[in-house]
């Protein structure tokens, strides 16, 4: 039996969805290679629907300091891809650090991101932290 609160989680991420959600492909990819990951045989790719958020930041360097001199910072996108946690079979089939998402839909021309890191957001979704792929 599920609480009024999961319920209404389920509700809320399917407006979400609904409502600015947009196709995508999480390619799985094999874990502990560097360069030019393969394809992950033992896990399936997966179409799913996604909210895409780029939020531009100001990339500064690691190793700024207060008597460093000029270091020019980076303009430059925090990219996020939220997904309904449910619409992957369990917590294993959550795209994890290398897989890549692409971006299905005819406006982004094709996109290509690779997941850094997946956390889930407490409130039934996940949320994949991205870079340009």
């Amino acid at each position: 039996m599920t609480t009024p609160f999961a319920d209404l989680e389920t509700l809320v991420s399917a407006e979400v969805d609904a409502l600015m959600g947009e196709p995508t492909r999480v390619v799985r990819k094999v874990a502990g290679q560097y360069f030019s990951r393969s394809a992950d045989g033992g896990r399936a790719d997966i179409d799913v629907i996604g909210v895409v958020d780029f939020n531009p930041i100001m990339a500064r360097p690691k190793d700024q300091g207060q008597y460093d001199g000029f270091q020019p910072g980076l303009a430059t996108d925090k990219i996020h891809v939220s997904y309904t946690a449910s619409r992957f079979a369990s917590r294993d089939a959550w795209p994890v650090d290398g897989d890549e998402i692409l971006l299905l839909d005819p406006t982004r021309s094709g996109a290509k991101l690779r997941v850094t890191r997946t956390d889930p957001d407490e409130l039934g979704r996940i949320v994949c932290i991205c870079v340009p792929a």
